[in-house]
């Protein structure tokens, strides 16, 4: 494919372009500013850009997608080029998706827990040498795979792009869905709670069927959302897990007994709880989720 990001300079974006680039597709991009440690990203991975900018002359019938940032504006020259040329435009979700679409997809979803249950869910995959796709955002956040079976994805509730206004997490349909929490931001792209909470309802209906969500049950609007979904899928409720603190340290109750951990806060705790839910249905027994953990910061 010949594929061309138009911001480029976000995480998501130069990270599947990365992504690609490593696949062998022919990828290019721009944007008005790349922060210095991504220039440096790019270079290592020998992806180059014509520097900071709009450049309309990048835009050709020879592309087969436009892929567009969530701050791509709508008199983007680029994005205005690749409307009169009529190319396939789509989001970062959307790529993501399509290029995924035949694997089970682990999607971690909520206002403010997702980078951490992610990262404790790809720690204890990591420790016990089981190979997954993912995509997070961080730097170098994604990895694609012909043979894996599983991805897990990092599910924003932003939206996607200027042309498609929907939340990213409405996008994937997850096979294995993870709910963590629901905030309303003062200054977020949401006016009010309601209607952040009816995205998050959008997205457990999503859900293909048959499929499942592991919500945290201690969070009520979470589990109002979850217990009233008539989706036809598997719910497996989590809450605060048993633990003792004893001159600061931290000891879980496990069936095995008490097990000390690196962690300390109590949403870790939690978080803990939703990812072994998780890593169990992919293919993590109990004992190698906790002897995972144990090694977790």
């Amino acid at each position: 494919m010949q594929v061309h990001f138009i911001g480029l300079g976000e995480v998501q974006m130069y990270n599947l372009a990365i992504a690609l680039h490593k696949k062998g597709e022919t990828v290019t991009g721009s944007d008005a500013v790349f922060d210095e440690s991504l220039k440096t990203i790019m270079q290592e991975q020998g992806l180059q850009t014509e520097g900071e900018g709009w450049f309309s002359d990048k835009i050709n019938d020879q592309l087969d997608v436009v892929v567009l940032g969530a701050t791509v504006e709508e008199d983007n020259p680029e994005l205005v080029k690749a409307r009169e040329l009529n190319l396939r435009l789509v989001s970062y979700p959307e790529l993501l998706f399509e290029l995924n679409r035949y694997k089970t997809r682990v999607v971690v979803a909520g206002s403010e827990n997702t980078a951490r249950l992610t990262s404790m869910i790809l720690h204890v995959l990591d420790y016990n040498e089981i190979e997954v796709d993912y995509a997070v955002t961080s730097p170098n956040g994604i990895h694609l795979s012909e043979e894996n079976d599983f991805i897990v994805i990092e599910g924003g509730d932003t939206p996607s792009s200027v042309i498609d206004t929907e939340p990213q997490f409405h996008k994937y349909q997850p096979n294995i869905a993870l709910l963590s929490d629901i905030a309303f931001k003062e200054g977020g792209f949401y006016t009010n709670f309601e209607t952040c909470a009816e995205q998050y309802g959008i997205f457990v209906d999503s859900i293909v069927k048959g499929g499942s969500i592991t919500y945290y049950d201690e969070d009520a609007e979470v589990k109002q959302l979850v217990e009233s979904s008539e989706n036809p899928i598997r719910k497996f409720p989590y809450g605060t897990p048993e633990y003792q603190k004893v001159d600061g340290e931290v000891f879980l109750d496990t069936p095995d007994g008490e097990m000390p951990l690196e962690i300390s806060e109590i949403t870790d705790l939690r978080n803990m709880a939703g990812a072994k839910w998780i890593c169990q249905q992919m293919g993590i027994d109990e004992v190698e989720f906790y002897e995972a953990m144990a090694t977790y910061q």
